[in-house]
């Protein structure tokens, strides 16, 4: 069986991604088995596609499945989020798996998901990134759409990079937001809609700010790659950001005609940034 003719398995949260990655392995006529979670993955996302509904703490369940239906390649891909423990179901393996969270010396998205990564390899699946199967999303160094940031836009993006590496070094996030040479709020466990909502709050008068999404330094590339979609774009608007910056070749574009279509009706730039040509 050769590397294209493998059927993927998909461990899918919320958001957009997922959705992208069936659409791609059903335009490609590649089978895919859809691990669905609870109260987290949309039906919109697993509408007409093989799949199972599974509680995020069920993690032996999760591995059971992924074997039944003969899956060697998995891709994580979606938001999960920070559960309550109050609300988790957790079966044998996910309470092994929680204590080897606990002795991490960071508790961070990264320091989890490459533990979850480990789990998964050793029970004998390659797992690999969204990139791997949606090469075409992969956003290049290059200014999208007709928009392009002035040079003050180049200041505050250059701010914000080193700003989204230091935060990325401490596995805090992914985002930072600047304006007129300040920043005006990091991400945190919220995630980048809330950021920009937040901030909205603390924008200043003049030129509008701009949102910077890098990919943390040593982060695995197999699980969340930063992202931008027309959501991102609306929101920004919303709270009067006047461009977006991305790491080239470190994030993902989902539904990139759409994405500059609608940056460009709404004023706001979008560029695919190199950090070291940046800082």
């Amino acid at each position: 069986m050769n590397q294209a003719a493998k059927k993927l398995g998909l461990i899918a949260g919320s958001g957009y991604l997922p959705k992208e990655i069936i659409d791609s392995c059903k335009v490609n006529s590649r089978d895919i088995f859809v691990i669905a979670l609870e109260d987290i993955t949309e039906n919109t996302t697993i509408n007409n596609t093989e799949h199972e509904l599974v509680h995020i703490g069920k993690v032996g369940k999760i591995i059971k499945l992924l074997k039944k239906n003969n899956i060697d390649e998995i891709v994580l891909a979606g938001r999960v989020g920070r559960p309550s423990p109050s609300s988790l179901k957790l079966d044998f393996t996910a309470i092994r798996l929680l204590k080897k969270f606990m002795k991490l010396p960071s508790q961070g998205d990264d320091k989890i998901f490459s533990t979850i990564i480990e789990l998964l390899e050793e029970k004998g699946f390659d797992v690999i990134g969204a990139d791997d199967v949606l090469h075409e999303l992969l956003i290049k160094e290059e200014v999208l759409g007709t928009i392009k940031p002035d040079k003050i836009a180049e200041k505050d993006i250059q701010i914000g990079v080193r700003a989204a590496l230091e935060i990325g070094k401490l596995d805090i996030g992914q985002a930072v937001i600047t304006q007129q040479g300040m920043i005006l709020g990091v991400e945190g466990a919220e995630g980048t809609d809330r950021l920009v909502e937040r901030c909205k709050k603390l924008h200043n008068q003049g030129l509008g700010g701009v949102l910077i999404k890098m990919k943390k330094p040593g982060q695995d590339r197999r699980v969340d790659l930063p992202s931008i979609g027309v959501h991102t774009i609306e929101n920004a608007h919303k709270s009067g950001l006047r461009g977006i910056a991305v790491e080239a070749g470190g994030a993902l574009i989902i539904n990139k005609e759409n994405v500059i279509k609608r940056a460009d009706e709404l004023g706001i730039f979008i560029v695919g940034i190199k950090a070291k040509k940046i800082i």
